[in-house]
């Protein structure tokens, strides 16, 4: 609602405007009226107006002296200007003055009621851009204009609420350094961008908790069947300038609470303290022991065992991250040459973390990154070397009877490895990428030697079935062989 001061000497003509305000203009609130322009002088002092309207003849001041008074006390004020009278130089002062509009007595309904719709979409603009500046200052308990904060928001109540969609990102910082306002991304919610893309700040103004949290549980799920997603939110009305306070501690909440693999609708506490777990040492001294003797079977048990422990427990991602890296440290002090890739394992580590789905998958991708690559890291070879030497192999071998397992025995790695790294590096899998290479390789052979068999074309890239290999011709092309070769 915005706020109209009517100034006029004449008592019918103030119920007159108030009345065309208060039926027609629901955008509008008469905060005030004056029977002078000094009476509007005092009122503009001590109140936020974004709208005066006048009279333009009045006994002292009049209108147009009102109007450059009005605008040197509060510049963004808007104005429109009343008379009787027609003149031209009246019309020219009131231009002179910075007026929105100017309306002869007697006033005719709509065209007052077109004027304010025209104002009244101005303020929403100018509000949109003031919010868009001052908000996100506020949110990050950067300087913002004050006066500017309270003609927005006033002594209006919102409730606040910070989500994230996904894992937590636990090497982001625990405070939020820059925002920006995300503009008509929700009807209900004024939306910030929290620490990263997959982070957002919702902000509503006082409404029933029911109401609220139903628009919370749709915005929540906009993002698609996520395998984890939090939502912390504020159970009391809190005026604006207390979103900086909600924000860190919804923060150190998100980093205490969040759990891999689940959905959480959290009211915010402040009396959340910080767990510190540990692996015991006698588990870490049984992990050390069973990688010295190289029992990989023992290592991949104990890691399973602990993913099922860790979701029993609904145990922090935070605390997930932290043992974690004792693991791959554990690992590091026993086989001295991961310590040359140290930082490259716990950045991966980080990756993974940030993308499983579940505790198990974690563990299954850590004893992988552990595992195997340490026949990769001892040829010091980077997973993107590694990736590429894959994809090599792959299209220099595709004729041969290759499958996921070949591939990885003759790199020396497991098939979870290498599919982590098709997933890291490229958009495709590897079947998708076999058989793009075996399709490729195909299409050429029929272009340069359309007389060849069909199934010397099929052995000649890597298929024993021409049956088959027809179907997955048509599948990949929408074509069968023959029809490719003659264009239909």
């Amino acid at each position: 609602m915005y706020h109209v001061l009517i100034v006029d000497d004449e008592q019918p003509s103030i119920r007159f405007v108030r009345s065309i305000i208060e039926q027609f203009s629901q955008g509008f609130h008469v905060a005030g009226t004056a029977s002078s322009g000094d009476l509007a002088v005092e009122f503009l002092r001590s109140h936020p107006v974004s709208l005066l309207i006048t009279d333009i003849s009045m006994h002292g001041m009049s209108g147009i002296e009102l109007a450059h008074l009005a605008r040197e006390m509060q510049p963004d004020i808007h104005i429109v200007i009343i008379s009787g009278y027609g003149e031209f130089e009246y019309a020219q002062s009131a231009i002179q003055a910075g007026v929105d509009d100017y309306l002869l007595k007697p006033i005719n309904v709509s065209k007052l009621t077109a004027i304010l719709e025209s104002i009244h979409r101005k303020l929403d603009m100018e509000n949109a851009d003031l919010n868009a500046s001052v908000l996100p200052a506020l949110a990050c308990s950067q300087p913002y204009n004050t006066e500017t904060a309270k003609q927005l928001y006033g002594k209006k109540s919102f409730r606040f609420a910070y989500i994230r969609w996904g894992n937590l990102d636990v090497i982001l910082p625990k405070s939020l350094g820059a925002t920006s306002l995300l503009v008509s991304e929700n009807e209900y919610f004024q939306v910030l961008r929290g620490r990263d893309n997959h982070e957002r700040i919702l902000i509503a103004e006082n409404d029933g908790m029911d109401e609220f949290l139903s628009h919370l549980s749709v915005y929540m799920i906009q993002k698609g069947n996520l395998p984890t997603w939090n939502a912390l939110y504020s159970m009391s009305f809190q005026p604006i300038g207390e979103l900086p306070s909600f924000i860190l501690l919804a923060i150190h909440m998100l980093h205490q609470k969040a759990v891999i693999g689940r959905h959480q609708i959290l009211q915010l506490s402040g009396n959340t303290v910080a767990q510190k777990l540990r692996l015991p040492d006698a588990d870490l001294k049984q992990l050390s022991y069973f990688v010295s003797l190289g029992k990989t079977h023992l290592i991949k048990e104990y890691f399973l065992n602990l993913a099922d422990v860790w979701d029993h427990a609904k145990t922090p991602q935070s605390q997930v991250w932290h043992m974690g890296r004792q693991i791959i440290h554990q690992f590091a002090a026993v086989v001295p040459s991961l310590n040359s890739h140290l930082e490259e394992i716990l950045q991966s580590f980080n990756s993974l973390i940030l993308d499983a789905p579940s505790h198990r998958e974690l563990m299954n991708g850590l004893y992988s990154l552990l595992i195997d690559s340490r026949n990769a890291l001892s040829q010091k070879m980077t997973t993107q070397e590694l990736f590429e030497y894959a994809q090599n192999y792959i299209s220099t071998n595709y004729a041969q009877p290759l499958s996921m397992q070949s591939v990885c025995d003759e790199i020396g790695i497991s098939q979870t490895y290498l599919s982590r790294l098709f997933r890291k590096y490229s958009d495709t899998t590897f079947n998708i990428f076999l058989t793009q290479c075996r399709m490729e390789a195909a299409m050429k052979l029929l272009r340069d030697k359309p007389t060849l068999l069909l199934r010397d074309v099929a052995a000649c890239v890597g298929y024993d079935d021409s049956s088959y290999f027809t179907k997955v011709f048509r599948q990949y092309t929408g074509k069968t062989p023959s029809q490719w070769v003659s264009g239909e």
